[in-house]
């Protein structure tokens, strides 16, 4: 496939984001817990850089099985945009029930999900572009890296 250097690449980029969440584990933060939001933002940390992994497999995955790269690219789309949907929406109302909506961040991570959701849709129906399903797994990974730096940046120095 094509773009199988690419989408190798994304998914060790994603373990590695995966493996900074320790990190955060050891940071503590002003007021000497982590609030709710700043929780479900260590999770998703790890989360989405594990969707993300396995999502950037998938197409390399479906094109073993059907020798066709496009074929490939648009059923990997169909499928993870489905899969994301859930993702985002679960997410979505973990985050505004602990109002974690109130912050630049937690706005960030509220478009960030969609916005790759909506393009591995649009993917499948339209586009059918490799270009196109790596730049979602990257904008959707921008929701770890989000998470992580406000992790970082909400802990006591």
């Amino acid at each position: 496939m094509p773009s199988e250097g690419l989408l190798i690449g994304i998914a060790t980029i994603a373990v590695a984001v995966a493996g900074f969440t320790a990190v955060t584990s050891t940071l503590v933060p002003a007021g000497g817990s982590w609030s709710p939001a700043m929780r479900i933002r260590q999770r998703a940390i790890v989360s989405t850089s594990f969707n993300v992994v396995f999502e950037a497999l998938a197409p390399l995955i479906a094109f073993a099985l059907l020798n066709d790269a496009r074929a490939a690219i648009v059923l990997a789309s169909a499928i993870i945009a489905v899969y994301a949907a859930g993702v985002v929406l679960f997410r979505a109302r973990q985050i505004i029930r602990v109002g974690g909506y109130r912050s630049t961040s937690g706005l960030i991570l509220l478009a960030a999900g969609p916005t790759a959701t909506l393009l591995f849709a649009a993917n499948a129906v339209a586009f059918a572009s490799s270009g196109v399903f790596a730049l979602a797994l990257c904008i959707q990974l921008s929701v770890a890296v989000v998470s992580f730096y406000s992790l970082v940046a909400a802990a006591q120095a």
